[in-house]
């Protein structure tokens, strides 16, 4: 018994199977995760050192190069670079998408430590973090209410941040904002100069007292004791209370010198949020963890925070998770929408609703047990797989439209019962079906193993196909014979509903102009049958035109989404304040506030030290604002995201006191690793000479048509006091250099003592050491300032040292072994392709020192390699189709005659593309993919029907002409019920759409093409490949 024959005879049992995929179906749509794109991320582990107060040349000399050295020998490394900047080190390892995250971050931990002694001893201990330092918050929290900014701030480091770092998938919190609280330590110098002790002494004697040591093993007959030497400081008061040294007269004790404070840190970040100040944490995601479901449980921490803590105002600011709902609920609808339009296209072809009932079930159907494959395999719903299944609309209905005709016929054409005709005329078609089925599938094949991004981005998409085309096979061989048993039998006893005259209408109208059409054609083709060399010759010159067009189609890694948020990235000049920022980002949140779609906007100064995220441009610090912006839903303003950037850019150009400053859509580049868009990378030996070149560079880059926003990412005009000390004159006065630079550091800084004092209300207070307020030392005193040698002698700076002004670069990074600075930038009305063709030639005009090079990476480099690998997708893809029609019509002509189809849908491609003015991208190229297997089938049904009416006697014309009338309604039935399908995707009607609207424009415009051609000239080939089989077998 077959399949077929069980579902129609075993009808309870088919029905209760359905409605166990449904109930399957629906559980597996509770619980499968959200996402706005598979995981894509590449697999990257940050290392982030502090050595405060070191240069960005010392940072980049002393840690980024020895950890770069010794991380390349880590297997699967792909690339290292590492940012230096003043009191900070920042290196990422870049590995394959083969390499699991947590095995890469031991890996890395493992060199880290292996070479551990061989960095400076005094750095805090490096970091090894499982996200990239390019990534974004995916939710910004800030905290107010009637507390003071030093107690907020205390409540988030100590309290909040701790709790929220607890979070399942939480890789890291920073805190901005508020006062960090700080035990402050004001020596008088007079009274050290009394005492002759130095600030040497004093900071190496708070360090001595403050400890918490290992005392080994203690172990007695019966019993083995930890021994542990606790000699923390407890409260202020030990602290005072500290002896520093003794003398005859007796002991000196740190109040003698000193007032010891309960203060606040030096302000290094603020947060607004609409302009208030207030404190904010914002959270990371581990690499590996699905947004939605960790601000999910973020949100929940939050909530019981709120109850925890009533009188405090508790405010989201930045949601990532927020789009990616609305992304897929409104891909939701487009699927919708798309399966009504389908639906009509069939009631129009078939003008029985009996046979579109059959269809209409096995749709949700097949869908439902689709989704219960996605949660058996582990895949999410995201915007990738929704428009796999938005694709996968018009081949469910093809194989059930085959059904559909073949029981039609047998029913009405061969008078068999409804139950013998739905038998019958499926079991008839199943070798079709699975064929038809089998060349669409066999494309995806390559790109599921082509790697890289594409293969990450895109396997989920092929899956998805693969589960839903698999489906749409098993219920045209199941639900749709089953219903068609049923509903034909009801029109053998006459039974019917009464149908609207205006559907009828309808309806009759359309059968009017479809078989008027069907006649036309069938002319058409006897014409061009008897004119084969006319239309050989007009198929060729029409590809040819084609061929010639496509060059005016520019490319892109991936169409903008219009995302509803954008960021806002400034660096003041160099040399900038705090209060100097934060002057020049209040005019820059006047221009942001006159903008009608906005809906909040919040405001970050500065940058905390160990900031998990890396600023756009030039180096984390008091020189950085950064803003986010959320706007009103897409379909809720007139004006796109890009038409209130390019506001936004010309507004804020004119403001004062900015260096760089970047204004992007969230995503907006597709590779998360990818600065911008656009990105020239200079690289060479010098960090000095790389940006005298690159501001040259630069400037003509600004002047090529398309490119906006262009900015440098590090300047070499960081203000640097150069401090040179005569060591012999130092020796003379019994000073070494480390007690020099320790007194100039306490007048102008500070010193940290140490960072474990603990309070009641806080863990790991920072001890700072610095000279009293009126003796501490600004930059027109520096030469001046007072030198305490042991003795007692006191001199200015000026007798023991040169001080020179230089500029130095506020930032060094490094890739693969290399400086580098990077020119970054935007795209506007204008390809990328196009943009950097026309960079490149800037380039090579530009004449750079031997050793240095400036070549296009960044996005071009993404573009370039997934278009390559889709490129050879492709190509195994064709291979693979002829391959599989050798096999099914066991000959070595009839399937390139078949193929005749592929590049005939060139033709609606390339209009497709111009005539919507879209880009060639992954998503464009992947619809070539798919397109190449889904065109083939009509032709296939097509010859197939030929090739059985010659073997019953008829003349290859005559076969062909038969064939060609049998087939009219069903090919053109199966392409616009396709094409109805994707509509909604290619209109981009719902947000989240604009992604992969591409794919759908390419595979709507060449199956148009290609059927609309395919119906002449593949049958025109057909009979000349057989005239010339003929002739060589008569010869």
């Amino acid at each position: 018994m077959s399949l077929v024959d069980f579902a129609v005879k075993k009808k309870y049992t088919t029905t209760a199977a359905v409605l166990a995929v449904i109930l399957l179906g629906a559980a597996a749509l509770l619980t499968l995760n959200i996402q706005l794109n598979p995981d894509t991320e590449p697999v990257v582990v940050s290392i982030q050192t502090q050595y405060k107060g070191v240069s960005a040349s010392d940072i980049a000399e002393k840690i980024n190069e020895p950890l770069e050295e010794e991380l390349g020998s880590i297997e699967g490394v792909e690339s290292i670079s590492s940012d230096a900047m003043e009191g900070v080190s920042l290196v990422s390892v870049e590995f394959g998408y083969d390499k699991n995250i947590n095995t890469a971050a031991v890996d890395v931990q493992n060199v880290v430590s292996r070479i551990r002694n061989e960095l400076p001893s005094d750095i805090e201990e490096p970091k090894v973090q499982k996200f990239s330092k390019s990534d974004r918050p995916i939710l910004t929290l800030a905290i107010s209410g009637p507390r003071s900014d030093t107690q907020l701030r205390t409540l988030a480091d100590n309290q909040l941040k701790n709790r929220l770092q607890l979070v399942n998938g939480v890789a890291n919190v920073d805190v901005y904002g508020g006062k960090k609280r700080e035990i402050q330590i004001n020596v008088d110098r007079e009274a050290m100069a009394a005492y002759d002790i130095s600030i040497s002494q004093i900071t190496r004697r708070l360090d001595q007292e403050n400890i918490n040591f290992p005392g080994g093993r203690l172990t007695t007959k019966d019993q083995e004791y930890l021994l542990r030497i606790v000699g923390e400081y407890e409260n202020l008061e030990e602290i005072r209370n500290l002896i520093i040294t003794s003398t005859p007269e007796g002991k000196i004790y740190l109040e003698d010198l000193a007032e010891v404070n309960d203060s606040f840190a030096e302000v290094r970040s603020k947060f607004r949020v609409e302009g208030e100040e207030t404190v904010a944490l914002n959270i990371l995601k581990q690499q590996d963890a699905n947004t939605v479901q960790v601000v999910d449980n973020v949100k929940k921490a939050v909530n019981e925070m709120k109850a925890e803590y009533p009188e405090l105002n508790f405010q989201i600011t930045e949601d990532q998770s927020e789009f990616v709902k609305l992304a897929i609920y409104n891909m939701a609808n487009t699927l919708f929408i798309g399966i009504i339009l389908t639906i009509i296209v069939i009631f129009l072809f078939l003008e029985n609703w009996r046979s579109t009932l059959a269809v209409s079930i096995s749709i949700p159907v097949t869908f439902v047990l689709t989704l219960a494959l996605l949660k058996a395999f582990n895949l999410s719903l995201n915007t990738v797989t929704m428009t796999g299944l938005i694709l996968s609309i018009g081949m469910l209905v093809d194989n059930s439209i085959v059904v559909i005709e073949n029981v039609t016929r047998h029913f009405e054409d061969l008078g068999k019962s409804a139950f013998k005709a739905a038998v019958e005329g499926t079991n008839e078609m199943i070798l079709a079906v699975i064929a038809g089925t089998t060349t669409s599938m066999i494309v995806l094949v390559p790109v599921m193993f082509i790697g890289g991004f594409v293969q990450q981005m895109f396997r989920p998409l092929s899956m998805t196909l693969l589960f839903a085309w698999t489906g749409s096979v098993i219920s045209s061989f199941t639900i749709v014979p089953l219903v068609l048993s049923m509903v034909l039998k009801a029109e053998e006893k006459k039974k019917s509903f009464k149908v609207l005259a205006f559907f009828k209408n309808i309806v009759a109208l359309f059968t009017k102009l479809l078989e008027s059409s069907r006649k036309y054609y069938l002319k058409l083709l006897e014409k061009s049958l008897n004119n084969r060399a006319i239309v050989i010759t007009t198929a060729v010159v029409l590809l040819l035109v084609t061929l010639s067009l496509i060059p005016l189609i520019g490319a892109e890694m991936t169409p903008v989404m219009d995302s509803g948020q954008s960021y806002i990235s400034i660096e003041t000049e160099a040399g900038s304040s705090l209060a100097k920022t934060e002057e020049v980002a209040k005019k820059v949140e006047k221009i942001v506030e006159s903008v009608p779609e906005l809906l909040i906007y919040s405001t970050q100064l500065g940058f905390e030290p160990g900031a998990s995220t890396q600023a756009t441009t030039g180096a984390n610090g008091v020189q950085q604002a950064f803003m986010s912006l959320t706007y009103k839903n897409r379909n809720n303003r007139e004006r796109s995201i890009w038409e209130i950037q390019e506001e936004l850019r010309n507004k804020i150009a004119k403001v004062p006191g900015i260096r760089a400053y970047v204004v992007e859509e969230a995503g907006a580049t597709s590779v998360s690793t990818t600065q911008a868009p656009l990105v020239i990378r200079l690289s060479g030996k010098d960090p000095e000479i790389l940006y005298n070149f690159a501001q040259g560079l630069a400037e003509k880059i600004k002047k090529v048509p398309g490119a906006v926003n262009i900015n440098l990412r590090w300047a070499l005009n960081s203000p640097e006091y150069h401090i040179n000390i005569n060591e012999k004159r130092a020796a003379e006065l019994n000073l070494s250099t480390r007690e020099i630079s320790q007194q100039i550091s306490a007048a102008v800084s500070g010193i940290d003592a140490s960072q474990d004092f603990s309070l009641p209300e806080q863990d790991d207070l920072n001890i700072l050491v610095k000279y009293k307020d009126k003796q501490m030392v600004y930059k027109n005193d520096l030469k001046n300032l007072i030198i305490i040698s042991p003795g007692g002698k006191n001199l200015p700076l000026r007798e023991i040292a040169t001080i020179k002004t230089e500029k130095g670069p506020n930032l060094i990074s490094r890739e693969d072994m290399q400086y580098t600075l990077d020119i970054l930038g935007f795209s506007k009305d204008r390809a990328l392709s196009k943009i950097n063709q026309d960079i490149k030639a800037v380039i090579a005009d530009y004449q750079l020192p031997a050793g240095y090079n400036a070549e296009v990476t960044g996005q071009q480099d993404d573009m370039n390699e997934a278009l390559s690998r889709l490129g050879v997708a492709l190509v195994f893809a064709v291979a693979f189709i002829y391959l599989l029609l050798v096999s099914q019509f066991k000959s070595l002509l009839h399937p390139i005659t078949i193929m005749i189809s592929i590049p005939l849908e060139l033709v609606g491609v390339v209009a497709a593309l111009l005539l919507t003015n879209t880009y060639l991208s992954m998503p464009a190229m992947m619809g070539l993919i798919l397109l190449s297997g889904i065109a083939v089938n009509d032709a296939i049904h097509l010859i197939d029907f030929v090739i059985e009416a010659e073997k019953e006697g008829k003349s290859t014309k005559e076969a062909i002409l038969e064939g060609a009338r049998l087939r009219f309604r069903p090919i053109l039935m199966t392409t616009f019920s396709t094409l109805a399908g994707m509509t909604p995707l290619a209109l981009e009607l719902a947000v989240g759409t604009e992604q992969y609207s591409p794919l759908a424009k390419v595979v709507m415009g060449g199956l148009f093409s290609s059927t609309m051609l395919l119906l002449i000239f593949v049958p025109v080939v057909y009979s000349l490949f057989e005239d010339l089989k003929e002739k060589i077998y008569n010869n």
